[in-house]
């Protein structure tokens, strides 16, 4: 039985959710803003009439004290926290009984005088007099001091205000609803993968021995429906036929031993010699129960797993900068990149010892342990009082981070066979892809809604529901054949031009542009602008949306046409040319075609680029095997993604925040016209010969 054979089943599936979950969503949310868009108009205008009455309260208070209101002085810095504090209040304006603007904040004298010097306006209307401004809609409240009237106090707000906030919140619902969906498709995948195709596929290998006549094994694993109620049938079907085997070979033994005629004797043990060379039976006592791993058990819960950490993706510059605290001597622009750095750099140093760890303990265990800092790490982070802690807990974060992930990628090796590894990482970087688009978005509009703090604690109930997953799912540990590589063997391994000139020149640099500029720049010069955290994430989760589309036609012209060198040379100048767009030109347009640029580059390179190590270093992947020069790569890209958001910090002060981007891009661009000309050495020279020789 393949596993695509359930794939029109997941497609029914899947279309179901569509139906069930967009449908209401979409009535519910049209209904929602109608109801909304009624609501805050009058909301608005009480508001600005609150407020109107409060700027006129301190006028006539002012003139009471015998002060012309022509003369108050300091009245337009008196505005400027009442408007901090109302962004949907544009603008506060005071005129005389003329229409004359005496005092403005917010708007122009220009648009404004002319208006409030042709209005008829009100002064015994207690609400005010509402009209309408250009793009504004005015509120006037007099002002009368002992009943008599000396001018107006003006309130302007946007006529805009409520379509932007629905606009902005029907953004966040199609946000929420397709993370819903694609979580919804991750939870079928699952459901159909664990109980349906999994046991049904196990069952069809149990099936195929028993035509094959070895009845030694029952398929395990079944569950409480009907695919389980089968599974259980037919286990009970050969726990029968191996009952009437044990029944029948005990009746033989009795006529052996019961000493009868030899030709009888003699016919009983051809019978016995003809079913044991058909048939195989358990040689235990009983049929052994067989469970089968596979590659997409442990996809829901690496996918919940690294959701969580990409929710803090958009904003956790941000957060490091609210804290506010000082951090021995470095800059501001160094505090807000030391976390990250500090992550980056726990992942690199805790992979080493991870793969000992697994070696040890086994995937299921590691990933549980793993759990601990990472949950305790989330937790602690929403709580951080400091830098000091912040660093700490990210740190320890990022140690739960490197076992986990580690964890996974060992289990789906040690579940899936040669032939099929690259369909077993295919289920690995699919989730990761898919968590990465999710956690973006959906940690922006979190962030916006609820905050940065409760933003983490909601990672942390994501990372407990993959532990709990996890030790529901995977009951028997494997210990799978992961080891670290010995110092001697990552030495020669450096020794190894090729491999090196393709960690410095091209892994490391792709990875500091990451996290140097996606992570680290694009939400600070983000915040710098009229940009809310959930705008940030929609910008963001264009990488990966990029490298969805990108990644599968860069592997198949990698396979197909051999272009391996090529394409990640390619992506590194794609990469580091994009991100000196700000240097032609300005604003957000540079951002998008970096962040585009940047996302073509790293789905051009990446698989050729993992796909390059066993042609480079086929004798070291003999000797030292090629899960631990996989592993020595992943360290390599793991010190770039630190060196990433240090550097960018670094360029701040010199060059500021658009100067930065294209620095960094400068530094990326040039490795990558380094290694693109040292890739035209790739297909000659002596270690490519003999491993060629030796194939």
């Amino acid at each position: 039985m393949k596993l695509d054979s359930s794939r029109s089943l997941l497609i029914r599936l899947f279309t179901l959710a569509v139906l069930v979950l967009v449908t209401p969503m979409t009535l519910i949310s049209l209904r929602a803003m109608g109801e909304f868009e009624l609501g805050m108009n009058p909301e608005m205008d009480k508001k600005a009439a609150a407020i109107g009455r409060d700027v006129a309260a301190q006028v006539d208070r002012a003139v009471g004290y015998g002060i012309p209101v022509h003369k108050l002085v300091g009245v337009e810095e008196f505005f400027d926290p009442v408007l901090a504090a109302n962004p949907e209040i544009r603008y506060l304006a005071i005129t005389d009984k003329l229409g004359r603007v005496l005092f403005l904040r917010g708007a122009h004298k220009a648009v404004l005088e002319p208006h409030y010097q042709a209005a008829d306006l009100d002064m015994d209307s207690v609400e005010g007099t509402k009209s309408s401004i250009d793009n504004y809609l005015d509120l006037a409240l007099p002002v009368a001091p002992k009943g008599s009237l000396i001018g107006h106090v003006h309130v302007g707000f946007d006529q805009n205000y409520v379509a932007t906030k629905l606009h902005e919140i029907l953004y966040d619902v199609l946000v929420v609803m397709a993370v819903s969906l694609i979580i919804a498709f991750e939870i079928l995948l699952f459901v159909v993968f664990f109980n349906v195709t999994g046991p049904l596929k196990l069952v069809g290998g149990v099936v195929e021995r028993a035509r094959r006549g070895d009845l030694s094994h029952v398929p395990g694993g079944a569950s409480d429906d009907e695919v389980g109620r089968f599974v259980r049938a037919v286990a009970a079907s050969i726990r029968i036929v191996d009952d009437r085997y044990r029944q029948l070979m005990a009746y033989i033994h009795e006529v052996k031993a019961a000493h009868f005629h030899k030709g009888v004797v003699e016919k009983v043990g051809e019978i016995e010699a003809r079913i044991n060379f058909l048939f195989r039976f358990s040689s235990t006592g009983k049929p052994e129960v067989l469970l089968e791993r596979r590659a997409t058990d442990i996809r829901l819960p690496l996918f919940l797993f690294v959701f969580a950490e990409e929710l803090s993706r958009s904003f956790l510059p941000l957060y490091v900068r609210d804290i506010g605290q000082s951090f021995y001597s470095l800059s501001p622009e160094m505090i807000m990149a030391l976390p990250m750095a500090v992550f980056m750099a726990c992942i690199a140093l805790a992979s080493p010892y991870g793969g000992r760890l697994i070696e040890r303990l086994g995937a299921r265990r590691v990933f549980l342990l793993g759990m601990i800092p990472a949950l305790l790490g989330y937790v602690m982070t929403g709580a951080a009082v400091g830098v000091t802690d912040l660093v700490l807990w990210r740190g320890l974060t990022g140690l739960g981070y490197a076992l986990v992930t580690m964890a996974c990628q060992s289990y789906i090796f040690g579940a899936t066979k040669d032939g099929s590894r690259a369909q077993g990482l295919g289920v690995f970087v699919g989730a990761v892809l898919t968590a990465s688009i999710c956690g973006t978005a959906m940690g922006g509009v979190l962030a916006e809604r609820v905050g940065f703090r409760a933003t983490f604690f909601v990672s942390a109930v994501l990372v407990l529901l993959a532990g709990i997953l996890i030790s529901r799912m995977l009951a028997s540990p494997e210990t799978p054949a992961v080891a670290a590589a010995p110092r001697r063997g990552t030495l020669r391994l450096l020794s190894n031009w090729r491999f090196s000139v393709l960690m410095l020149f091209a892994a490391m640099p792709s990875k500091m542009a990451l996290t140097g500029f996606l992570f680290f720049l694009v939400p600070v010069i983000l915040s710098q602008g009229d940009w809310g955290v959930a705008d940030m994430g929609r910008m963001m989760v264009l990488y990966p949306l990029v490298m969805v589309v990108v990644s599968p036609l860069a592997a198949w012209l990698a396979d197909r046409m051999g272009w391996r060198a090529g394409l990640v040379a390619l992506g590194g100048l794609i990469g580091g040319a994009g991100l000196l767009a700000p240097m032609v030109m300005p604003g957000q347009l540079a951002l998008v075609i970096a962040i585009v640029a940047l996302g073509v580059s790293h789905g051009l390179s990446a698989s050729p680029q993992l796909a390059m190590i066993p042609n480079l270093c086929w004798t070291e992947c003999r000797n030292m095997g090629q899960t631990n020069v996989l592993a020595f790569v992943r360290l390599m890209e793991r010190v770039g993604s630190t060196l990433g958001p240090l550097l960018a910090a670094a360029f701040i002060p010199v060059w500021g925040l658009n100067g930065a981007v294209v620095a960094l891009g400068a530094v990326v661009l040039v490795m990558a016209v380094v290694f693109a000309a040292a890739s035209l050495a790739y297909g000659s020279g002596p270690h490519i010969e003999a491993e060629e020789d030796l194939a």
